[in-house]
């Protein structure tokens, strides 16, 4: 009897192992969204507004936040910066990428001037997915900024 009770107490302890080794492995497989993952990059996921976005290792240290109307929402990358000059929202930080996703009647009432200050990533269902990139560069950033580093940008963006 003993013998029996000792062996069914293994089986439950390698049975929790196994369910705790598989769970800490789902769990590695997610890259931690404010960590640089081991390919370099940050990986920004938003279920809610279903798309992720990749961002390139320049990214390092980056912020968001998140700005919701009833006819859009806005996710606003900030990135360090030093430029004193440059408008900062956010204390010590600049804004690079704005990812809007609107609402699809909003989009298709607003005026075509307003349109053009967007990049239409992609639409799905009732949402149109924009992107839009900083006017103007803190002095900072100015050489790391490139056409190059913009095309990560848009490249590391992807609907769910």
């Amino acid at each position: 009897m003993l013998k029996k009770i000792i062996i069914k107490q293994k089986k439950v302890w390698i049975l929790l192992g196994l369910v705790l080794l598989l769970s800490s492995c789902a769990l590695a497989s997610k890259p931690n969204m404010d960590e640089q993952a081991e390919d370099g990059k940050y990986h920004y996921r938003n279920k809610e507004l279903g798309f992720n976005l990749t961002l390139p290792e320049e990214f390092i240290y980056y912020q968001f936040q998140r700005k919701t109307t009833s006819d859009f929402t806005d996710l606003e990358f900030f990135v360090p910066t030093s430029d004193l000059d440059y408008p900062q929202e956010v204390p010590g930080y600049a804004k690079p990428v704005v990812v809007r996703v609107f609402k699809k009647n909003f989009w298709s009432e607003m005026q075509e001037e307003n349109k053009k200050l967007w990049q239409v990533m992609e639409e799905k269902k009732d949402k149109v997915y924009a992107i839009q990139f900083w006017l103007r560069i803190p002095k900072d950033w100015t050489e790391k900024w490139t056409n190059d580093l913009e095309q990560k940008v848009i490249q590391g963006f992807e609907i769910n």
